[in-house]
């Protein structure tokens, strides 16, 4: 950049702007396309600050990328050669069910590497987490990581914990060891029960006791289809907005979505081997039913009727009889 620019950091795309002329918008497709250099490097990302030390150049000679897709931005929490962590918002899915679903958290988390580093490449699924889930996720960016990590969910020493919202008052912390399964292929529920299905553990225990409803941690030893909500049902406890494995009475607060939450994630990185660690808070929607859990615990029960007065000649009381203000 030249010595005569502001001392201030700025975005690539005006600086872009800066160095062509012409258009806004011009500038801002140069760089979304792999035309500019940011140090010699290729930056893609319109919105990446540089400072004045940085050189910035315009090269059409380079290959021409496809600029990414337009998405809804997705959180990152980790990202490196191997993997990338991220927090899936709840309501998306994993990767595309339809021919023509483009916004998933595949697309977002390739939309996102793009903008950050122009050339991301492809990402890997290794493990999945429901559409109406929410929470932290590891992806995969290369076929060794990929198996890598493969092996460490099918060792089951991958660390899951999950936040939920259950129905009724869970006063104590529980085991659950019973298998599940799928009573036949595409069955969209997954069966339970002794003696059948895959090995399925859930460590569950409270967190916050509304008395209607109970807000635990559970804890996966195994990783098995609805792990979390079939265990909580069978338990008599299911999961507030469980339209699968829930009772059918109406929640004691609303609740927007299923009420479940991906809050930890540990795994042993594929190349340093250092365990890694990450958490996502409960998200603004299920922190709104915390609060509305709190407020729901603090009103008081409503006060038993009076007994109505026994059938025959009633006894006169001995009390006096005390009447009323219309006033009061």
């Amino acid at each position: 950049m030249n010595s005569d620019e502001p001392s201030e950091k700025r975005r690539l795309g005006r600086a872009a702007h800066e160095l062509l002329g012409g258009s806004y918008s011009h500038a801002k497709h140069e760089v979304e396309i792999g035309h500019v250099t940011v140090n010699g490097k290729v930056v893609a990302d319109p919105g990446a600050w540089v400072s004045p030390s940085d050189r910035v150049r315009h090269n059409p000679s380079l290959p021409r990328r496809t600029p990414p897709p337009k998405v809804p931005p997705i959180e990152v929490l980790h990202a490196d050669a191997d993997v990338v962590v991220v927090v899936k918002p709840a309501r998306l899915v994993v990767h595309p069910t339809l021919e023509a679903e483009d916004d998933t958290v595949i697309t977002r988390t390739v939309a996102e590497l793009a903008r950050r580093e122009g050339n991301p490449g492809r990402v890997l699924v290794v493990h999945r987490i429901d559409r109406d889930t929410s929470g932290v996720m590891v992806l995969a960016r290369n076929q060794r990581a990929a198996k890598h990590l493969n092996m460490q969910f099918k060792a089951h020493t991958v660390e899951r914990r999950y936040l939920a919202f259950l129905r009724g008052d869970f006063s104590a912390a529980r085991e659950v060891d019973r298998g599940i399964g799928r009573p036949r292929p595409g069955a969209r529920r997954a069966a339970l029960g002794e003696g059948r299905g895959r090995e399925a553990r859930t460590h569950l225990r409270p967190v916050e006791r509304f008395g209607v409803a109970t807000l635990v941690e559970a804890e996966l030893d195994t990783g098995r289809t609805h792990q979390v909500r079939v265990h909580a049902s069978w338990l008599g406890h299911p999961v507030l907005g469980d339209t699968v494995y829930g009772e059918r009475e109406k929640p004691p607060v609303p609740v927007p979505r299923l009420a479940l939450h991906a809050a930890h994630l540990g795994f042993v990185h594929p190349s340093s081997g250092q365990r890694l660690s990450f958490e996502a808070p409960l998200p603004g929607d299920l922190k709104a039913v915390a609060r509305a859990l709190r407020r729901r615990s603090r009103v008081p029960a409503p006060a038993a009727p009076e007994p109505a007065p026994a059938r025959g000649r009633a006894r006169r009381s001995s009390q006096p009889t005390v009447r009323r203000s219309r006033r009061e």
